[in-house]
């Protein structure tokens, strides 16, 4: 289980293409890239790092097999390398990948972006299986904590109509551990008004998923509980690079002073 308290920071490690993508390339090259990220995150003074598979464009609603294995190995060579909470997030909503894999790691926490409801995304129409989830947790012993994102970025919700509706509906009724609120796209500012709503509408503690940077993490943050972050920690504050450790450390030094 993860514990969230106020001004927690999750740094992403985005693994590049894995085995069954089509830009795949080499799987120790990815290893030790996907190595790299952690240590360099680890070292900056985040709290937990998700290891999340970003480069395996276009996304599936379910990995391979061999995409499984490249990411359970990849993900195991990191638990054993940071001593922070893991998490786990399995695009595009492969959600029984990512609890398999925090049941055979012990990983902390697992990320889900449609937990509840309808959306709308570039792979269709997904919904949400906060029961099967739930059920699929209890029977298999899985103890990791579960974080759904609320409106999830590159993705339009038609059900619930109203973001506090979806707020409380995924902890309420899905009983979620933790909820993530992001802009509209990856690295795109949250709506702070949209913020304001889910903090006020649930007490489960509440992540920023995505915009975080230095000229706005003080506003983000006094209406959240903490972030998830990616760009801010890259080089050249780009989502597709590797992780900087000097732009943690100022990140963090700044936030944590």
């Amino acid at each position: 289980m993860m514990k969230i308290e106020d001004g927690t920071l999750i740094g992403m490690v985005h693994l590049d293409p894995l085995l069954g993508s089509p830009s795949y390339d080499d799987l120790q090259d990815i290893i030790g890239s996907a190595l790299r990220d952690a240590r360099a995150l680890e070292r900056g003074g985040v709290d937990a790092v998700l290891v999340e598979n970003y480069g395996d464009k276009p996304y599936s609603l379910k990995v391979s097999e061999e995409t499984y294995d490249a990411f359970l190995k990849i993900c195991s060579e990191i638990k054993d390398e940071i001593e922070v909470p893991t998490g786990v997030n399995v695009l595009r909503n492969d959600w029984k990948s990512a609890l398999k894999i925090a049941k055979e790691l012990n990983l902390d926490f697992v990320r889900i972006n449609v937990y509840v409801g309808i959306t709308m995304t570039e792979q269709g129409i997904i919904e949400g299986e906060s029961d099967k989830i739930q059920r699929f947790k209890k029977e298999n012993g899985i103890n990791a904590s579960i974080f759904s994102d609320i409106y999830v970025k590159h993705g339009k919700t038609v059900y619930p109509e109203s973001i506090e509706t979806a707020a409380k509906d995924t902890v309420e009724r899905g009983c979620a551990d933790a909820v993530i609120v992001s802009g509209c796209r990856t690295n795109e500012p949250v709506d702070i008004d949209d913020l304001k709503k889910v903090r006020g509408a649930v007490e489960v503690p509440v992540l920023v998923g995505s915009g975080v940077r230095l000229s706005n993490a003080n506003k983000i943050l006094k209406c959240s509980n903490g972030a998830i972050i990616g760009s801010a920690f890259k080089h050249g504050g780009i989502t597709e690079n590797k992780v900087n450790r000097t732009r943690v450390e100022n990140f963090v030094r700044f936030l944590k002073s």
